[in-house]
C-alpha cells in the first residue's frame, strides 16, 4: 500500500485549491497524489476496501470524504463514503452521502439497501426503508441482502405475512447467513411458530458461534419456552448480543463472581438493564445475602435511584449495604461483582425453585393509608391502568394496546372508577376521558416506584401491559391483570393465564398476531364480573 498520509495530503490540497478556484493547483496536486496511487475509481474503490479490511476506519473514512468532495457528482465516491462510515458503525451519518448518490444514480449496486440498512439501525422512517427494499428485489431477487433487511423491516412495521415470505426467502438465497436465519427466527415468533423459531435461531448460532447477537436471541426464546436449564447460560450473551446492553457493560474494578470462597470479602450485586427487570429479580438477594453471609462475606447492593426507598425498605435489612445510582468510581470498596440477572443462573432456577413468595416488596405503609382515605369516598371498583411501555423500547409497539383500546372495551363498563398510573400521559388521558373512559391522573405527584407503589397498593386491581408497573404490582403482591402480545417478553412463558414469578397476576394473551380485541374482550368480561362483585358486597 503506497504511503497514505502524503497520498491523502495531496488530495485535500487539491480539494483545497479546488475551493479557492485555484484549479491549475488543483491539477499539479491531483497529479503528485496520482503517482502515489492510480486515481480512477476501480482503483480508489480498493484502496477504501483495503483499509476497511485492515480495520483502518478513520483513514477509510477520511479518504473516501476526500474523494467524494474532490467529484461531488460522482454517485460511486459518495456510496464509499456512506459505506465507510457505516462499517464504523457510524449509520446516522452514512446516510447523507447515501442519499447524495441515490439522488445522483440509484442503480450502483447495494445502494437502496445499505440506505436501508442505515435508516433501520437509526430509527428511519419505516415506510422509506421498505421502499428502498422492495425496490432493490423488483430489479435482483437473487438480492440476499435485501431479503434478509426486508425480514427486519416488515416484522418492525407489522407486516408479518411480508415478514415471513421475505425470511424464508433470505434463507433459501443466502442460506449461509446468520442473519438470515436470525431474522427468519425473529419474524417465526411473531408467527407463534415456536418450533421452526428454535430451529432457525439454532441454525443462526451454529453459523456463527461467537456473535453474542445470535446467542441472545437463541436465549430469550428458550427462556420464553421455559427451557430454564440451557436460557439462563445463554442468557449470558446479553452483555454483547442483545439490542440494549451490547457491549455497554460496565468496566468494573473487580471481577465478576464465579462462585470463588467469600470469607472476607465483600460481593457487589448491581441492577441492570430496565426498571422491571431489577423489580422482579431483586427477589433474589435474599437467597444471595443467605449465602454471602454463610461464606462469612460481605454484600454490597447497588440499584436504581428511581426506586426511592422501595428496595431498601423491602430487602434492605439482608444486606451490609445499599445504594443508588452513581457511577462506578462512586461504589463502595469490593472484591467481586455480579450482576442482578445472572442470579438465576447462580442459583440453577428451574420453574419449581422460582423465588415466588409475594409481596417480597413493601411500600410505604404510611403514604398507603394517605392513598387510601384521599379514595376512600370512591366507592366504585378502583383500578390503575397502563397502556404502553416506554416509546424507545424496541418491541413496544407490539406491547402496547393504546388508551383508544380501553376506551372502547371499558368505557361502558359500569361501576369502575379508573386511575392512570402512566406518567406524563396527560394528554392521553384527557383523550380517554372525552372517548367515555372515566380516569383520573395523580401520576404527577409520583416522584419515585416508590410513591407509585404506595398508590397502587389503593386500588383493587392494576391492568397493564408488559412494562414495569406489570413488575411492581406483581412483586408487591396485589392483584394484576397483564395484557401480552403473541410473542411476548421471556418471563411471561407461553400458553398460561398465570405466572410462576407472580401469583397473583393473572395474564390476557393475543390469539395470535396483533389480535388486542380478543384479549381486551375477555379482561372487559372479567372486569364487569369483578365489579358487580365489588357493587355486591
Amino acid at each position: 500500500m503506497p504511503s497514505l498520509s502524503a497520498f491523502l495530503t495531496f488530495l485535500r490540497r487539491a480539494v483545497e485549491a479546488h475551493d479557492n478556484g485555484e484549479f491549475g493547483a488543483k491539477a499539479s496536486c491531483l497529479a503528485a497524489a496520482a503517482q502515489r496511487h492510480p486515481l480512477d475509481d476501480f482503483a480508489l474503490g480498493s484502496l477504501t476496501k483495503a483499509l476497511l479490511a485492515q480495520h483502518r476506519l478513520d483513514d477509510a473514512i477520511g479518504l473516501a470524504a476526500i474523494i467524494a468532495q474532490l467529484h461531488a457528482d460522482s454517485a460511486p465516491a459518495h456510496f464509499r463514503f456512506g459505506y465507510a462510515l457505516q462499517m464504523a458503525n457510524r449509520h446516522a451519518e452514512a446516510i447523507t452521502p447515501y442519499r447524495r448518490a441515490l439522488a445522483l444514480d440509484p442503480r450502483v449496486p447495494q445502494l437502496r439497501n445499505n440506505l436501508a440498512g442505515a435508516l433501520t439501525l437509526t430509527g428511519g422512517d419505516l415506510k422509506e426503508t421498505i421502499a428502498l427494499l422492495e425496490s432493490t428485489l423488483a430489479e435482483n431477487p437473487d438480492d440476499g441482502d435485501a431479503w434478509i433487511n426486508l425480514t427486519h423491516a416488515s416484522r418492525t412495521s407489522m407486516n408479518l405475512p411480508r415478514a415471513l415470505e421475505a425470511g424464508a426467502q433470505a434463507v433459501r438465497r443466502s442460506p449461509r447467513s446468520p442473519l438470515a436465519h436470525n431474522n427468519h427466527a425473529l419474524a417465526l415468533r411473531e408467527a407463534q411458530r415456536w418450533d421452526d423459531a428454535e430451529r432457525a435461531a439454532k441454525r443462526a448460532c451454529a453459523l456463527a458461534p461467537r456473535d453474542a447477537a445470535m446467542q441472545s436471541n437463541l436465549a430469550m426464546l428458550l427462556l420464553l419456552r421455559g427451557n430454564y436449564m440451557h436460557g439462563w447460560s445463554a442468557h449470558e450473551a446479553r452483555w454483547d448480543g442483545s439490542l440494549e446492553l451490547g457491549g455497554n457493560r460496565p468496566a468494573m474494578p473487580a471481577p465478576t463472581w464465579r462462585g470463588e470462597s467469600l470469607a472476607g470479602k465483600t460481593l457487589l450485586v448491581w441492577g441492570e438493564q430496565g426498571i422491571g427487570d431489577v423489580l422482579q429479580f431483586s427477589r433474589y438477594v435474599p437467597l444471595l445475602a443467605e449465602r454471602v453471609h454463610r461464606e462469612r462475606g460481605r454484600l454490597v447492593w447497588n440499584s436504581f435511584p428511581q426506586m426511592g426507598a422501595l428496595l431498601v425498605r423491602s430487602v434492605g435489612e439482608h444486606v451490609d449495604h445499599y445504594c443508588a445510582g452513581g457511577g462506578v468510581d462512586s461504589l463502595p470498596p469490593f472484591d467481586y461483582e455480579i450482576p442482578l440477572l445472572s442470579l438465576p443462573l447462580l442459583f440453577d432456577t428451574r420453574e419449581a425453585t422460582i423465588p415466588a413468595a409475594t409481596p417480597y416488596l413493601r411500600a410505604d405503609t404510611a403514604a398507603s393509608e394517605i392513598w387510601r382515605a384521599r379514595l376512600a369516598d370512591e366507592p366504585r371498583l378502583k383500578v390503575g391502568l397502563t397502556w404502553t411501555g416506554s416509546a424507545g423500547h424496541q418491541r413496544n409497539r407490539f406491547r402496547r394496546v393504546g388508551w383508544e383500546r380501553y376506551a372502547s372495551h371499558f368505557g361502558g363498563i359500569e361501576g369502575i372508577a379508573f386511575y392512570s398510573l402512566q406518567p406524563g400521559a396527560a394528554a392521553d388521558v384527557a383523550a380517554a376521558r372525552a372517548a367515555g373512559l372515566p380516569i383520573t391522573d395523580h401520576t404527577a405527584e409520583f416522584i419515585t416506584f416508590d410513591d407509585t407503589a404506595a398508590f397502587v397498593c389503593a386500588l383493587d386491581l392494576v391492568i397493564t401491559v408488559c412494562t414495569s408497573v406489570a413488575h411492581l404490582s406483581g412483586a408487591l403482591g396485589r392483584r394484576t391483570w397483564v395484557l401480552l402480545d403473541a410473542n411476548p417478553h421471556w418471563v411471561w412463558l407461553l400458553d398460561r393465564p398465570d405466572s410462576p414469578w407472580y401469583p397473583a397476576a393473572t395474564l390476557y394473551r393475543q390469539p395470535g398476531f396483533g389480535q388486542w380485541d380478543p384479549a381486551l374482550a375477555a379482561v372487559a368480561r372479567d372486569l364487569a364480573a369483578l365489579a358487580a362483585q365489588h357493587r355486591a358486597t
